[in-house]
C-alpha cells in the first residue's frame, strides 16, 4: 500500500461528499476500501453515500463496520463520527454518549456542540440540546466554517495534485478526481470565488 496514494484517495473521497457527488463517492470509497479496510473514517464516508444513493442496506451494514472501528479507539474524534454512526443506526442513547464525552475531550470543536444537540433533543433532553446548541453558536461565530463546497474543491485541487505526482495507478481514479472537480468548478464557482 502507498500511503501518498491513500491520502489522495482519501482526500478525493471526502470532497466527494463536501459536493454532494455521492456516485463519485461510492467509486473513491470502494478504490480507498481495497487497500485501507481498518480505516474508520472511509467505512463511515462509504456508508453516507451508499444512503444517499438509495443503498440503505449496505449503507447500515457499512455504519455498523464504521462504529465497531471507532469505539476500538477513545480520542474525540473518533467519538464524534462513532456517535453519528450509532445514531443512523437509531441507537440514539449511544450516540448521545458519545457525543458528550467527545465535547468533553474536545470542547472548542463546534460541530460536536451541534451533534450532541442533535441527540440531546432526540432523546428528550431539550434543555440540555439547547445549551447544546448555543455553545455550537457560539463557537460558529467565533470562527465561521468554511463552505463545505469550498473546501470539497480545495481537497480536490490536493487530491488531484498527488495523485498526477504518482506512477502506476489507476488512470480511472484521476479521471473521476478530475470530472468531479471540473463539475464542482463549474457549479460553485461564484460562491468559491476569491
Amino acid at each position: 500500500m502507498n500511503t501518498e496514494y491513500c491520502k489522495a484517495l482519501y482526500k478525493a473521497a471526502e470532497a466527494s461528499i463536501c459536493l454532494m457527488e455521492y456516485s463519485h463517492g461510492l467509486r473513491l470509497y470502494r478504490e480507498y476500501l481495497l487497500r485501507c479496510p481498518e480505516i474508520p473514517g472511509a467505512w463511515h464516508g462509504l456508508a453516507i453515500c451508499l444512503e444517499a444513493t438509495g443503498s440503505k442496506d449496505e449503507a447500515l451494514k457499512a455504519y455498523e463496520k464504521a462504529l465497531e472501528l471507532n469505539l476500538r479507539q477513545g480520542d474525540a474524534s473518533s467519538l464524534l463520527w462513532g456517535g453519528w454512526c450509532a445514531f443512523k443506526l437509531g441507537k440514539y442513547e449511544l450516540a448521545y454518549e458519545l457525543f458528550k464525552e467527545s465535547a468533553k475531550l474536545n470542547p472548542e470543536y463546534a460541530y460536536t456542540w451541534h451533534s450532541l444537540a442533535v441527540a440531546s433533543f432526540k432523546i428528550g433532553k431539550r434543555e440540555e440540546g439547547m445549551m447544546a446548541m448555543a455553545k455550537y453558536r457560539t463557537l460558529v461565530k467565533e470562527r465561521p466554517y468554511e463552505r463545505r463546497e469550498c473546501e470539497g474543491i480545495n481537497m480536490l485541487m490536493d487530491s488531484l495534485e498527488s495523485l498526477r505526482s504518482m506512477r502506476n495507478y489507476n488512470q480511472g481514479i484521476i479521471e473521476i478526481a478530475e470530472d468531479l472537480l471540473m463539475r464542482a468548478i463549474t457549479k460553485y464557482k461564484e460562491k468559491c470565488a476569491g
